[in-house]
């Protein structure tokens, strides 16, 4: 206990860490997703351009686009520190995962829905604005809290490029004070406190949003 009690200082700071990083991401990808998702709902090639990116972003490991964004661009002289780069590559993972909830949820209203509105003469950006996107979004919110539980789990990966959060912490704790299964246990605890409540809401919004 006594391990435990010293370090914990140092995982909470690494805690903090990890929730900045994806406080970062959540607001870069979420907007960048917003975005993207309207275009894949886009009729014509646009759409179809937009998709064939965003499913080959979610095709890519995350661990490898952060190799790719830290350890490749530097090769075509482009560096970027470890954090930016982190957020960089959490970013787009995010925006790809967030636009297919959003062409999920859009889809998902029934053609009804668009034909009144274009009855109504509203334009595309209208329709959405009024007409879909306030339904939709009732069935996006579940999968998007799920998504950034998932966002913050994966903070962990940004160890790997020297990059200081949870996960790092505990590793340098361990190097200084060899007790491995103390420490992850707490690191793991901590993550557990930090992504339960976000189970918890997602469970709830389900059940809530999906009453008639």
């Amino acid at each position: 206990m006594s391990v435990l009690v010293q370090s914990l200082p140092h995982l909470l700071r690494g805690a903090l860490s990890t929730l900045a990083l994806a406080a970062a991401v959540l607001a870069a990808g979420t907007a960048l997703g917003l975005a993207v998702g309207l275009l894949r709902v886009l009729p014509g090639r646009a759409g179809t351009v937009v998709g064939g990116a965003v499913e080959l972003v979610r095709a890519v490991p995350l661990l490898l686009l952060l190799f790719f964004i830290f350890f490749g661009l530097p090769a075509l002289g482009v560096r970027i520190p470890t954090f930016p780069a982190a957020v960089l590559a959490m970013s787009l993972w995010m925006a790809a995962n967030t636009a297919e909830v959003v062409r999920g949820g859009v889809q998902s209203i029934s053609r009804g829905q668009f034909e009144a509105a274009r009855s109504l003469g509203l334009g595309w950006a209208s329709t959405m604005r009024f007409v879909i996107l306030p339904q939709a979004t009732r069935r996006m919110l579940p999968p998007f809290v799920g998504l950034c539980t998932i966002l913050v789990k994966d903070t962990s990966l940004a160890a790997i490029i020297g990059v200081f959060e949870l996960t790092r912490a505990a590793q340098e704790t361990i190097e200084r004070t060899l007790r491995s299964f103390e420490i992850y246990g707490a690191a793991a605890a901590i993550y557990f406190a930090l992504c339960f409540p976000l189970t918890r809401l997602a469970a709830r919004l389900e059940t809530r949003l999906g009453r008639p």
